[in-house]
């Protein structure tokens, strides 16, 4: 659940389920929120505490938990994988997300191939450089992008959120340039990719940023 729909979606949860809410502490910096008819609904989001630092079992004031849900939050966002690969930086808040910087990389990675013998073994050496190439390429137009906004990728909210190949995403992270290595350690959200990375993709994916996680079950 994007940022911008927690306090509308507490207020209907709460009218649909018999009225005032409560809510405890549930390990993880989760939040476990009860309502009047026994439904309930257990709320986390990547990198946040949303109990305030209340121990598992406590109860926590739900007008306390939604501003802690919304509060601002800046990502690094990269999104890769052989057809190429995306850079941004998006700011997510209670009225939703905006892409502050981006730069896209084009890549061409042969792909796999039914031959074997020699002439695989040449295709498979031509593949992984090309990929190699690729990695290098996504991690140096890392630290042009993010390196601008260093200040706010250091804040305690802020993440980092990834989509694509996942082998080529952790080689991209561990090759960041020095400047912006620190966004490596950065909690890390996981985003679904469809399709190559291009800039239409990553401002459909920008809502997805630091969204909310709700699984609600029911009596």
């Amino acid at each position: 659940m994007p940022a911008a729909r927690v306090p509308g979606w507490f207020t209907r949860f709460g009218e649909g389920h018999g009225g005032a809410l409560a809510a405890e502490a549930a390990s993880d910096g989760r939040v476990l929120v009860r309502a009047p008819d026994g439904s309930r609904a257990l709320v986390s989001a990547v990198g946040l505490d949303l109990t305030g630092g209340a121990t598992p079992g406590e109860e926590v004031d739900l007008a306390e938990v939604v501003p802690r849900a919304t509060s601002p939050r800046t990502a690094a966002v990269l999104l890769l994988r052989r057809g190429g690969a995306v850079l941004g930086v998006v700011r997510v808040d209670q009225s939703g997300a905006r892409v502050l910087d981006s730069l896209v990389r084009t890549a061409y990675v042969q792909s796999r191939t039914a031959a074997g013998g020699w002439s695989q073994q040449r295709y498979a050496r031509r593949r992984a450089g090309q990929s190699a190439g690729l990695v290098r390429d996504a991690a140096a137009a890392a630290g042009r992008v993010w390196g601008p906004h260093r200040a706010a990728l250091t804040e305690p909210e802020a993440l980092l959120c990834t989509a694509g190949d996942r082998g080529l995403l952790d080689q991209a992270v561990v090759e960041l340039p020095a400047g912006v290595a620190a966004v490596g350690g950065l909690p890390r959200q996981v985003l679904e990719l469809r399709g190559d990375p291009r800039r239409r993709v990553l401002e459909d994916l920008a809502p997805q940023v630091g969204a909310l996680h709700v699984a609600v079950s029911d009596p």
